[in-house]
């Protein structure tokens, strides 16, 4: 899912502090979902995941080779980010079965200054349109205005990802505008919707969402 550009977007994982985010990863729950973290246990599922052929062309980015590389995509994207301070990644899993369906995190993070992240989300294709990943990034901005500080979440989209653009709008996000023809990928030029929360908007879409 674009909005979320998972690798493309994760790449430069960005902090102007090395303080550590936490002690331990932090794991979410929901009355549904268990936001866990990512090990090399998990290489086939992202194997699977990233090499579905609408997240290929929603990421613009290569699949993985085989289980080393992805093994080696967890390392740099998900272990090493968070072990580094520098970013952080959930699986999404469902509460009781550890199996992953789904990442989502944070990337990009400006602690200092700015304090803002983008944010970055995928589903595996049987799990879509059941309403996981909106539980799921609630979750997440739940802990990045809070635990993290943040004063902005950004998310970028395909313009044609008429699921990612449903997802942010109900979320709040408001649509700040477009980055033309901003990566290079199969053999053409793509663009990227931009999307914003601040936090004093997704404090007031989260009390009325508790109402």
């Amino acid at each position: 899912v674009k909005g979320h550009k998972p690798r493309v977007a994760s790449r430069p994982w960005m902090a102007t502090s090395s303080a550590p985010l936490a002690p331990r990863f932090p794991v979410l729950e929901t009355k549904r979902l268990l936001l866990r973290e990512i090990t090399l246990d998990d290489a086939e599922f992202w194997m699977r995941n990233f090499s579905d052929p609408d997240v290929v062309e929603l990421t613009a980015y290569e699949p993985p080779r085989d289980l080393e590389a992805a093994k080696s995509e967890i390392l740099q994207f998900c272990i090493r980010p968070f072990r580094e301070s520098t970013g952080i990644r959930w699986g999404i899993a469902l509460r009781g079965n550890p199996d992953l369906m789904g990442t989502l995190g944070y990337h990009q993070w400006v602690r200092e200054g700015a304090h803002r992240a983008r944010m970055g989300y995928d589903l595996l294709r049987e799990h879509r349109r059941k309403g996981i990943m909106t539980e799921a990034v609630r979750a997440a901005l739940g802990y990045g205005f809070t635990t993290m500080g943040l004063h902005r979440v950004e998310a970028l989209t395909d313009p044609a990802n008429a699921a990612s653009l449903r997802l942010v709008e109900r979320l709040g996000f408001h649509r700040d505008g477009t980055l033309r023809e901003d990566p290079f990928f199969g053999g053409r030029f793509i663009d990227h919707v931009v999307f914003s929360l601040v936090r004093q908007e997704w404090r007031a879409a989260d009390q009325a969402n508790r109402l």
